[in-house]
Order: C-alpha cells, then sequence, then structure tokens
C-alpha cells in the first residue's frame, strides 16, 4: 500500500515536472495571441469611454475618468508584461539552444585572448543561471499579467454596474442608501490601509489581537473589492507576499514591468476621450481651435464632443452644422420642457411625429445659436444617426449670406438653467462665391 503511494506521489511529482518544463510551448503561444488581442482590448476602452460622455451627468463623470482610467491602466500592465515576457521567451529559447551545443564557456577554445576571455567571464553570469532567472521571471510576469487583469478589470466592471443601477433607482430611493455600498466600501479600504501599515510595524508583528483582526477586514475588504474573484487575486499576492525575501530582486523587476505599462498608459490616452471626463469644461468657450470642429478635419473622429460644421472655410450662403444631442439631455429636457401628453388612440406615425415636434421645440428652448455675438433664429431638424459617428443630434442651417468677407465666428450655447451649461466657438472664414467671380 505504502508502495503504490510512493508511486502515484512520484507520478504526480514526474507530470508536474514535465509540465514546468514543457508550459515554455503554450506559454509563447498564448503570449503571441495575448498581445494581439490585448493591443485590440482598448478599443473597449474608448468605446466605453464615449458612452459614459453620453450617458452620465457632466457631474458623474468623474467617476467615469476614473473608471475607464483604472481599466486603461490594468490593459496597459497587461500589454507591457505579454509583450516583454514574449521577447523573454524567446531570449529563453536561445539560451536553452546555446546550452544544448555549449553547456559552459570555454577558455582553451575561446577566439579571444586567454586573459581577455577570464576577464570578460567574471562578470558574465553562468548560462544555466540565466536561463533559471529568465524562465522564472517569464512564469511570475505571465501570473501578474492575469492579476492585474482581473484586479482591474473586475473593478472597472463593478464600478460601472453600480453606476448603471445608482442612475436607475436614484428617481425612486433616496441618494444617501444608494451611496451607502460606496462609502461602507470606502471606509472599509481605508481602515485596512491603515491596519496594515500598523500590523506591519516591528513592535506588532507578534501581536495576536492586532494581527487577527487586520486579517478579518483585509478578507472583508478584499471581498467586496473582488467579490468571488477575491481568493485567486490573494493567492497569487500572497506567494508574492510570502516568498518577499527570498526572491527580491524578482518582485523588483516585476514593479519595473508595472511601471512600465503606466507609461503604455499615457501613449493610449491621448487615443481616447477620457480626459475629457477629467475636465470637460476646458474644452468649452475656449479660445482654441480644434479639429473636431470641422467635417473636413475630422474624417477620422469615431465619436463628436462637440458641433460640426463642414469646413473652416465656407462659401455657400448657408452655414449647415450638427450638433451631438447626448443621452443624458433628456433627463435636462424632461425638467426643462413641458411634459409630453400624446392620445393614447392616436396612430404609431402620429406619436412619432408629435415626440419629434415636441424634442425640437424643447432644443429650440435651450439650443442658442450666435454669429459674432448675435444671436440668430435658426431652425432645427433631428437626425437620428450622423453619417459617421452614428449619434443622435440636430441639424440646422445657418443663414451666413449676410456676412462680410473675413473671419467669423459661430457660437453654440446649450443652456439649462442652473442644471447645465454649454458652449463652444467655431472660426471660420467666410468667401462668398461671387468672390470667386471677380
Amino acid at each position: 500500500m505504502d508502495i503504490k503511494k510512493t508511486s502515484d506521489l512520484n507520478s504526480s511529482k514526474g507530470w508536474i515536472q514535465r509540465l514546468k518544463e514543457e508550459s515554455w510551448e503554450a506559454e509563447l503561444l498564448v503570449s503571441a495571441i495575448a498581445i494581439f488581442g490585448t493591443f485590440k482590448l482598448f478599443d473597449i476602452i474608448g468605446w466605453a469611454t464615449n458612452n459614459f460622455i453620453n450617458l452620465l451627468h457632466p457631474n458623474q463623470y468623474l467617476i467615469g475618468y476614473f473608471i475607464t482610467f483604472f481599466g486603461l491602466i490594468a490593459l496597459s500592465v497587461l500589454a507591457s508584461m505579454f509583450l516583454i515576457h514574449f521577447f523573454l521567451r524567446a531570449y529563453w529559447i536561445g539560451l536553452v539552444g546555446l546550452n544544448s551545443v555549449f553547456p559552459d564557456y570555454s577558455i582553451e577554445d575561446s577566439a579571444y585572448s586567454k586573459i581577455y576571455t577570464q576577464k570578460i567571464l567574471s562578470i558574465l553570469p553562468k548560462l544555466t543561471d540565466s536561463i533559471k532567472k529568465v524562465d522564472e521571471l517569464c512564469s511570475v510576469i505571465f501570473s501578474v499579467a492575469f492579476t492585474f487583469l482581473l484586479m482591474y478589470g473586475y473593478m472597472s466592471i463593478f464600478a460601472s454596474i453600480y453606476l448603471l443601477i445608482y442612475n436607475l433607482l436614484s428617481d425612486y430611493i433616496p441618494q444617501y442608501i444608494l451611496l451607502l455600498p460606496a462609502i461602507i466600501g470606502a471606509v472599509l479600504m481605508l481602515v485596512q490601509m491603515t491596519l496594515t501599515i500598523i500590523s506591519n510595524l516591528k513592535s506588532n508583528k507578534e501581536n495576536e489581537k492586532i494581527q487577527t483582526f487586520s486579517f478579518q477586514i483585509n478578507q472583508l475588504a478584499n471581498f467586496m473589492l473582488f467579490g468571488p474573484l477575491y481568493k485567486a487575486i490573494l493567492q497569487v499576492s500572497m506567494i508574492f507576499g510570502s516568498n518577499f525575501k527570498k526572491k527580491k530582486s524578482l518582485v523588483h523587476l516585476v514593479l519595473t514591468f508595472i511601471l512600465l505599462g503606466i507609461f503604455v498608459t499615457g501613449y493610449q490616452i491621448k487615443n481616447t476621450n477620457i480626459l475629457y471626463l477629467a475636465n470637460n469644461k476646458k474644452y468649452f468657450n475656449s479660445t482654441k481651435i480644434y479639429a473636431s470642429f470641422y467635417k473636413e478635419s475630422n474624417v477620422n473622429n469615431t465619436f463628436l464632443l462637440s458641433p460640426e460644421i463642414a469646413s473652416d472655410k465656407i462659401s455657400s450662403e448657408v452655414l449647415k452644422m450638427f450638433i451631438p444631442v447626448f443621452k443624458h439631455e433628456e433627463g435636462l429636457r424632461t425638467t426643462s420642457c413641458d411634459t409630453l401628453q400624446i392620445d393614447k388612440e392616436a396612430t404609431s406615425n402620429i406619436k412619432r411625429r408629435i415626440q419629434t415636434d415636441n424634442f425640437l421645440n424643447c432644443i429650440d428652448t435651450y439650443y442658442h445659436i450666435f454669429i459674432d455675438d448675435q444671436k440668430v433664429a435658426v431652425d432645427f431638424l433631428r437626425q437620428n444617426a450622423h453619417a459617421r459617428t452614428k449619434q443622435a443630434g440636430v441639424i440646422s442651417y445657418v443663414d451666413v449670406s449676410h456676412l462680410t468677407k473675413g473671419i467669423h465666428t459661430i457660437e453654440i450655447k446649450k443652456e439649462y438653467g442652473n442644471v447645465s451649461n454649454l458652449n463652444w466657438k467655431i472660426p471660420f472664414y467666410y468667401l462668398p462665391r461671387k468672390s470667386f467671380i471677380k
């Protein structure tokens, strides 16, 4: 019986060892696929950012900023680690191949002088040591990459769901009740950080009460933060923490890779509208001229943050303009305009016409157009989907035939009283067609 158990144990150890030795093939394949897939996931961050801009009230933009920003960090760290893992594993394969042909350095067969070779070899690590260290590093990167994805990915998704539920229930449940889970979570995190610092003080490391209380709070906080994933995340973090003294250099290298991910975040954030969520007011009433103001220079933009005119040079007597209408404006229109009354017996076509007329009348109430600081009367037409960005909005046609040749400014204001006020100033050069005839 004992012999059988020993045999099973040896068999199990042999299987694990073989798996460890051959896992590099799967790692390399997964890493190559993951690099491509992870960089594609950056599009999801851009999509989520645009949806937050569209759906959230501007007062909640900062929350959307933190969600998308942490999600971007997670993907950036993941992409950085997979990229580094791919090159390190390829380097490891090269070292293993060299080791199979040349087991070690040779002084006698060196192409250089004996003295020079000895001096060079004195500063180089052994080939077997390098193979082992690179292999360890590749394995560590893989585990840390997925841990970061789980951590930040889960927090971003959970926060998004919480924000959605909050907005859906805010009209029916008092805000302080809806905010209670967030407040409890914030307090718990603060207590956790404080206890972690206190419990790791040299004088408290043998204090059973403090250590037990710290464990309980950490367990609860991690469960609230990471839900069903908290044990998997804690398992990886504890492997690092419990072996910190043994493998300090490995941990330091992983921190270096995380810093690289932060640099990737800095680069990728420019390809999204995340900074708009952080400070959208700087885009309004600005003296800066943005390419997004003009359709001809805006062909690659997939989401409009501001109104759009055809060009910075206008030659026709009518200026056409598209103004995006964000989804969160529905709530503002509800409080700013009269409640729509529709006969229940009316046909669907009549109902749609009444809804459209009511929408345009409401838009006309709080959308104001100015040419060179002079308010002008315009008519609006509803457009369900912009030709390029597919955003809902309105089209307006502004008569500019009375303008003189030169630079002018069209200003668009969205005014909802004290709730929300937005305005954009778009400069353009007016060159009447009759100037060409002359």
